[in-house]
């Protein structure tokens, strides 16, 4: 059991870990409003000594995170004889969760694919050619609303993982992945706008 609650809060610290990232990411992604800022931004960020190490840390913690979810939910369903009777007005069944999950995942590795085909010159132009379509508008607004529903329950579980079961907390991680969805929309809409 103890082993369990120490994979359960490295689990969490790995989640925490790619909501910084999140934040980074959605954060550098404003410079998008000067094209000048924009280019700079991801000359140095695309640096091998900067990408690499960063993107290996992102995505060991990635495979870890979502590794330890699997191992956790299958101790979970050994242990439970009888199903739990759900009184919660909000209860979510575990398929529908699974089925979430996946996409979020297929949206991550399909995200990743595209940025690694960006580089070079021009890439805020390279942005306004990839949302100038429709489908990759909707795709990226649709993933982002997913990731975004995956924070809004996960950040208030790793806090309280954490220890931290406040109230407040609450609307701090509600507050927090409000600003991350937001923040992510606004690229994609003014670049679809734009071109």
């Amino acid at each position: 059991m103890a082993l369990l609650q120490v994979k359960k809060r490295l689990m969490a610290l790995a989640g925490l870990l790619m909501a910084f990232y999140l934040l980074f990411h959605m954060l550098s992604n404003l410079s998008f409003f000067s094209p000048e800022q924009y280019q700079t931004f991801y000359d140095i960020y695309n640096q091998p000594l900067i990408r690499w190490p960063l993107w290996i840390l992102v995505a060991a913690s990635l495979v870890f995170h979502v590794i330890v979810a699997v191992q956790i939910r299958l101790h979970n369903r050994k242990a439970r004889v009888h199903a739990y009777q759900h009184r919660q007005h909000h209860f979510i069944p575990a398929w529908l969760v699974s089925i979430v999950i996946t996409f979020i995942l297929l949206f991550i590795v399909w995200h990743m694919a595209q940025m690694w085909s960006f580089g070079g010159a021009d890439i805020y132009r390279q942005t306004l050619t990839l949302f100038s379509s429709e489908w990759q508008v909707v795709i990226y607004l649709f993933g982002m609303m997913l990731i975004g529903l995956h924070l809004q329950h996960s950040l208030t579980n790793v806090l309280q993982t954490l220890g931290k079961t406040a109230k407040q907390f609450y609307w701090i991680c509600t507050a927090f992945v409000l600003l991350l969805v937001v923040g992510f929309a606004i690229v994609p809409l003014v670049a679809y706008w734009k071109a």
